[in-house]
């Protein structure tokens, strides 16, 4: 995580993006309204969560994975919120095996 807000204070281009970014998360109210609208996904769902991420807490995918009729939560240990980063094998496992597993 460091390495990511280490050029927060030196890099106007960041700050700009991060700004943009902030400011363009829609409300509570919205987020959850969609987030409702997920029940109606009929399809295979697979929601993969880093079990150490401080950032977007673990609950927070069981709760997804759970709203999805056919959803299927997998823990990456040993992993924060950048999986592709953190854990690309485990990552590239997981996806390689869901089509298989939901055929």
């Amino acid at each position: 995580m460091d390495d990511w807000f280490r050029p927060l204070p030196t890099s106007a281009a960041i700050r700009r993006d991060l700004r943009v970014y902030v400011l363009g998360v829609s409300e509570k109210a919205e987020l959850l309204r969609w987030a409702e609208q997920l029940r109606t996904f009929g399809r295979p769902a697979l929601v993969v969560w880093a079990t150490e991420d401080r950032v977007m807490p673990l609950d927070h995918g069981r709760r997804l994975a759970g709203v999805l009729p056919r959803g299927r939560l997998v823990e990456v240990a040993d992993s924060c919120t950048p999986i592709p980063r953190d854990r690309p094998d485990a990552l590239v496992e997981h996806l390689r095996a869901f089509p298989a597993e939901t055929g």
